[in-house]
């Protein structure tokens, strides 16, 4: 039976995004998410847009840069697990100076396709970016994980039950990371209306996180690298985030079913908020507020 592969790979791509590896990306993704643009007048149906956008292309990067690790170690290029460490270290450089930038004003804006607007963006290549960045930084813990549900099953069943599992798996990992991105997105949208004259304390805040996360990650690889993984242990800071990130595998890992529907639900209303055309609205259809049309009606007369 194939039903069982299955749901265990979708419980454990569910799980694959807040591995003790990979953690410290979480926020530092969610971060650099809220310094991806958005304004106090964006509407719900623009924040739903850059969130499934952002969402989807950092899913994406997920699905390439595990499916290709995995590719290559099961063609016998094992070698290829001794340079994630130091990849993953790279990846603590990157984000510690994109926070430092964040911090010095540098603003990150999302060009969405189509979407009608002007000037410079940052479009797919660059959050891709940062996605292959959050998927090297949680190879480490999620590997082995992966290798054994995907790789053995097409070892046991085929080829074609072998993508089918990847697919499974992939699909945990793109629904959390959708999910996740929605919520802040819309609440980074009520943030901004909070903060409405201070729209650059988002990207302060913003930056503040992401070094934070950056530092963590150079310290976690640089000592496991020069003393070994068992000197982490001694840390405080390293207990607190394997205590959280523990805390969220098990909420998250014991209760797949609950999170596959829950996600699955919000990920749909979000598109179907995000893209639907309501008759007789302007704009792109936020339906957050009621705008008075201006239209002639009859003789000369104005319909409110």
């Amino acid at each position: 039976m194939i039903e069982a592969p299955l749901a265990l790979a979708f419980s454990a791509g569910l799980v694959a995004t807040v591995n003790p590896c990979g953690f410290a990306m979480l926020p530092a993704y969610l971060g650099y998410f809220v310094g991806t643009g958005g304004d106090a007048a964006e509407s719900r149906a623009g924040a739903l847009r850059r969130s499934l956008y952002v969402g989807g292309v950092v899913s994406a990067a997920f699905l390439t840069v595990f499916g290709l690790t995995g590719a290559l170690i099961t063609a016998g290029l094992q070698s290829v697990t001794n340079f994630i460490p130091w990849m993953a270290l790279v990846v603590g450089v990157l984000v510690l100076a994109l926070g430092i930038a964040l911090l010095a004003g540098f603003e990150l804006t999302v060009r969405l396709p189509k979407a009608g607007r002007r000037g410079r963006g940052r479009g797919p290549a660059s959050i891709f970016a940062f996605g292959v960045s959050y998927a090297v930084a949680s190879l480490s813990c999620t590997l082995p994980v992966f290798l054994s549900v995907v790789a053995l099953q097409t070892q046991r069943s085929g080829f074609v039950s072998g993508i089918a599992t990847f697919l499974a798996y992939g699909a945990g990992m793109s629904m959390l990371l959708l999910g996740v991105t929605v919520a802040v997105g819309l609440g980074h949208r009520r943030i901004i209306g909070a903060l409405r004259r201070s729209g650059r304390l988002i990207n302060r805040i913003a930056g503040v996180i992401l070094i934070a996360a950056g530092a963590y990650i150079l310290w976690f690889w640089g000592t496991s690298l020069s003393s070994g993984p068992a000197a982490l242990g001694a840390s405080g800071a390293f207990r607190f985030v394997e205590t959280l990130s523990q805390g969220a595998f098990r909420i998250i890992g014991e209760h797949p079913l609950a999170w596959g529907i829950g996600l699955g639900i919000v990920i749909f209303a979000a598109i179907y908020a995000a893209f639907r055309r309501r008759s007789g609205e302007g704009g792109d259809g936020g339906g957050d507020s009621v705008e008075r049309s201006t239209t002639p009606v009859g003789g000369g007369q104005y319909r409110a």
